[in-house]
């Protein structure tokens, strides 16, 4: 990935989470909630799952709250957000953090039975090469939830996306974390991005089946579920 991106995110790492919360009214917290449930509504409990683009540990520490007994292990590039992920979590056991590339993974092939991805995979470099890397190290029959901002579609979602992604966005979250250029890269980077039913066509082609699609905020942001086939 990108080291222009790597410098960006420890850049805004220790006002991240304040961002989040702030421009989603919180929700993001429940978005990732959400996606852990449609991960587990079938039963599903993961044992050995990886947070890919962990950033603060947000999504990690959901799966967590779902199935304590998981074996979480964090991965990013930033290693400040990194840390921070490792102040937040406060010692909690079963959790394992790894500064790394998300398409230059260091575990070995099969070596997770789940992976989580939070607003991680519109940063890579190939997403192509990104949903490959996913699909190697997880085990067939294992999951893939990406949580993710997609291009809209649908007319209300373009709306309610353009005023939350194109406008709150950049200039609520450059104000509070003093980095505006991010919070415009940011934004271009989801205006730019794929729309949530060719994402779904690229995990089909590249390792997955049963791929569910569950829309967050009317649109704004989509989790998806794969199975590794």
């Amino acid at each position: 990935m990108s080291s222009n991106i790597q410098s960006m995110f420890g850049r805004i790492a220790g006002t991240y989470d304040q961002v989040n919360h702030t421009l989603s009214f919180n929700q993001d917290i429940q978005w990732r909630k959400a996606s852990v449930s449609q991960m587990t509504k079938d039963g599903y409990v993961p044992k050995k799952v990886l947070d890919l683009c962990a950033g603060t540990g947000d999504f990690a520490l959901a799966v967590k709250e779902t199935t304590p007994g998981a074996q979480v292990t964090l991965a990013d590039f930033a290693k400040p957000m990194l840390t921070l992920a490792k102040k937040k979590a406060n010692s909690q056991t079963g959790l394992s953090f790894v500064e790394a590339d998300a398409l230059k993974l260091p575990f070995q092939d099969m070596a997770f039975d789940t992976l989580v991805c939070g607003f991680g995979v519109r940063n890579l470099d190939s997403l192509e090469k990104g949903v490959k890397e996913i699909a190697r190290v997880l085990k067939p029959g294992s999951k893939a939830v990406i949580l993710e901002f997609f291009k809209p579609t649908g007319l209300f979602a373009k709306l309610a996306y353009t005023f939350y992604v194109g406008s709150v966005m950049p200039a609520r979250g450059g104000a509070i974390s003093n980095d505006k250029a991010a919070y415009e890269y940011l934004h271009n980077s989801a205006k730019n991005f794929v729309t949530v039913k060719e994402f779904k066509a690229l995990m089909e082609k590249n390792g997955f089946k049963e791929v569910s699609i569950e829309a967050r905020m009317m649109g704004v942001a989509y989790s998806v579920v794969g199975i590794r086939k």
